[in-house]
């Protein structure tokens, strides 16, 4: 697998954690059974009694979907841009930490660490 296409996946994935609960019935199941289940195409088309092609085209829509939210709401670039945010501040709290050996810089980082964590 490309790295591209994993970098895809956990992004698709992280939308649909944000997101999933917008989406229909069907578009859940079908989305838990192809990439939770790890059910193929064939599988899943299957298992909801339609064709192969239908279950290719509702995972693409439903991707434009997700993709549709994240431009409107916005809520995983937030998520990226706080984690990103906090693991430069905890870089720099551990550089200042070092220099001063002082135990409320190590407690601030446990304070970022924590949120981080919350942020997931």
């Amino acid at each position: 697998m490309a790295a591209n296409a994993f970098d895809d996946r956990i992004r698709f994935g992280s939308l649909y954690e944000i997101y999933g609960a917008l989406l229909t019935e069907k578009q859940r199941q079908c989305l838990e059974l192809y990439f939770c289940e790890d059910y193929s195409l064939a599988e899943v088309a299957e298992e909801m009694q339609v064709s192969r092609q239908a279950i290719h085209d509702l995972l693409r829509r439903v991707e434009q979907t997700l993709e549709h939210y994240e431009t409107m709401l916005g809520f995983l670039q937030r998520m990226e841009n706080t984690r990103r945010l906090t693991e430069e501040a905890a870089a720099i709290l551990d550089s200042e930490a070092k220099k001063r050996k002082d135990t409320e810089f190590s407690r601030l980082r446990e304070i970022l660490e924590e949120l981080n964590d919350e942020s997931r």
